[in-house]
């Protein structure tokens, strides 16, 4: 009876994944948020229901074989609950409601990941880079038609915008920073598909898409989607030279490989600002041959007003950083809880920058300071700083087949990685980006991808 519930439950593990990332790409779409809440709150309580089951089975596992899912992980979710109860005069019920799903990413997501199922993570790669791909197509059309629409709306901090607002372009997107990450996922995604692709029609199709997604990413405007590609180009370049010169000492394949992703990151920044002008004019040209009943004919330009010289160079998250730094001063142990956090600091620091704007830190560490204290803070940093240092290492030292694969792997979560670091991302939230980077991570983890030899310096 176990054994047969243990096989259901194992082929669940795929539609799991699938249609959790699903809904969640439909979460960032601006209009969604238009329908009925009741949808979207049956649609989620289902997949936590079922993720809830699987946890269980988890459990069972853990106990029946001697293992153990990660003691740093735990303790970060102990701390959670600790916090959130002690804070339960602020939104306790959405608080669990949170850790229910930060739960099922840490012992079920991450979990699945380290199973290092092909066929799901072929199929997780396919769904992103062609449902993104319609959505980026469509958003694209907004700006070259030079679309623009905007109406508040209380579910969204900023109201609804689609098209190309205030010199960046936010598409069918709710978020042109997440959306612009997203969009470096699936460069990269399209970019390790076409590697087994065989059908040339497809891969013409993940060319497209990849320059589709990079364009999307410079007509952005995001500064984050900016450094998260350039740090990829640099890591990627470096380590795919440093791999196939292994024949060469040492010092040389280092500085070989060093000057090459120089002189790649350089070339991408030029890519980048010519592809920006290129679409400009074109845009224009566009506008002028087509008309659009009520919208307004601006000059086109792709420069930020909240950006510019007279602005605030980090667009207000130096504030909300020392702001969640003021919050994590007060309550050094176990903060304030996520849902906590605004509350907590117009009753006690009502000057302070999370006060008056009433937003997260857009950094996960300081987010962590502020709602989980050094208690929580300390575990999950020695998670992500251990698995950063294990990659590292096994990037330099790797010396198998499956060391292209591992690098791709690596890009990913660094990808996300540097996302949350300037964007609310990767813990205390359900979001495709904290989805994407707990399933590689548990990749990175997995038992295929430990088989490593020393290379021979």
């Amino acid at each position: 009876m176990i054994k047969k519930a243990n096989e259901i439950l194992d082929k669940v593990e795929i539609p799991f994944i699938l249609v959790w990332e699903f809904m969640l790409i439909l979460r960032m779409i601006s209009t969604y948020s238009l329908i009925p809440s009741k949808f979207d709150s049956i649609i989620f309580t289902i997949i936590s229901l079922v993720g809830g089951l699987l946890l269980i089975r988890n459990g069972v596992d853990w106990f029946q074989k001697r293992q153990r899912p990660s003691v740093l992980l735990l303790l970060f979710t102990l701390v959670l609950i600790v916090t959130s109860v002690i804070n339960r005069q602020t939104g306790l019920t959405a608080n669990f409601k949170l850790i229910i799903w930060q739960v099922l990413l840490f012992f079920v997501v991450y979990e699945i990941g380290k199973k290092n199922q092909k066929k799901l993570f072929k199929l997780v790669e396919k769904i992103l880079v062609f449902t993104w791909l319609v959505l980026v197509i469509i958003s694209l059309g907004m700006f070259f038609v030079q679309f623009k629409y905007t109406a508040p709306l209380d579910k969204l901090y900023y109201g609804i915008r689609m098209g190309f607002v205030e010199n960046r372009l936010y598409g069918v997107f709710v978020d042109p920073n997440y959306a612009a990450t997203i969009s470096v996922v699936a460069i990269c995604f399209s970019l390790h598909l076409f590697t087994e692709a065989k059908v040339k029609l497809y891969k013409g199709l993940l060319i497209v898409s990849v320059i589709l997604e990079f364009l999307f990413v410079v007509l952005s405007g995001s500064r984050t989607a900016t450094i998260e590609i350039m740090a990829i180009t640099v890591v990627w370049v470096f380590f795919y030279f440093y791999y196939n010169k292994k024949s060469t000492a040492l010092i040389q394949r280092l500085i070989y490989s060093a000057v090459v992703s120089l002189i790649a990151v350089v070339a991408l920044f030029l890519l980048m600002d010519v592809t920006q002008k290129v679409s400009v004019v074109s845009a224009e040209a566009v506008s002028k041959v087509i008309v659009i009943k009520n919208v307004e004919k601006d000059n086109i330009s792709l420069d930020r007003p909240d950006t510019g010289e007279d602005a605030d160079i980090s667009n207000s998250r130096f504030k909300l950083w020392n702001s969640a730094f003021e919050i994590f001063e007060t309550k050094p142990l176990v903060g304030t809880s996520p849902k906590g956090m605004i509350p907590y600091a117009k009753k006690h620091l009502s000057n302070t920058w999370i006060s008056i704007k009433e937003q997260t830190p857009h950094n996960f560490m300081f987010y962590l300071l502020a709602t989980t204290g050094l208690l929580g803070t300390i575990p999950f940093m020695i998670f992500i700083l251990y698995n950063v240092f294990k990659s590292l290492r096994t990037l330099f030292k790797m010396n198998t087949r499956n060391y292209t694969e591992y690098l791709f792997q690596s890009l990913i979560v660094l990808t996300i990685l540097i996302s949350a670091c300037l964007i609310t991302d990767i813990v205390l939230v359900n979001r495709l980006g904290a989805m994407m980077f707990f399933l590689y991570i548990g990749r990175l983890n997995s038992k295929n991808e430990k088989e490593t030899s020393e290379i021979e310096l």
